[in-house]
């Protein structure tokens, strides 16, 4: 079941020094807004618990989803390898929030 990204509590996370706002969940691709990249997160073969792509769509070994304001650049314009994984920072926020971030904001949350 796809959930409305206005609607999700999103956990703060980094991925190779970009703050994103993360979910377990699968996002309706059409709430969220034009300025925000969403990614689907793809889980290792035999559900090791480690994240290891990030992709437009995940239907099979779906991890969560990302929304970003910079695009990750999809290799093959298929994929995104997370070889350092995603750092979670222990903070929460909804998408408005995180939209409303600035950038010094999001400095202080990585550090």
């Amino acid at each position: 079941m796809m959930k409305d990204a206005r609607d999700e509590d999103f956990e703060l996370a980094e991925i190779d020094n970009v703050v994103v706002i993360f979910t377990n969940a699968r996002i309706d691709r059409d709430t969220v807004p034009f300025d925000l990249y969403c990614y689907d997160v793809r889980e290792s073969e035999g559900f090791s618990g480690d994240p290891v792509t990030l992709e437009k769509v995940v239907s099979i070994n779906h991890w969560g989803t990302i929304l970003s304001k910079k695009p990750f650049p999809l290799e093959d314009d298929a994929y995104y390898p997370l070889k350092d994984g995603i750092n979670y920072l222990g903070e929460t926020c909804t998408m408005d929030e995180f939209m409303e971030m600035n950038p010094e904001d999001e400095m202080d949350v990585m550090f």
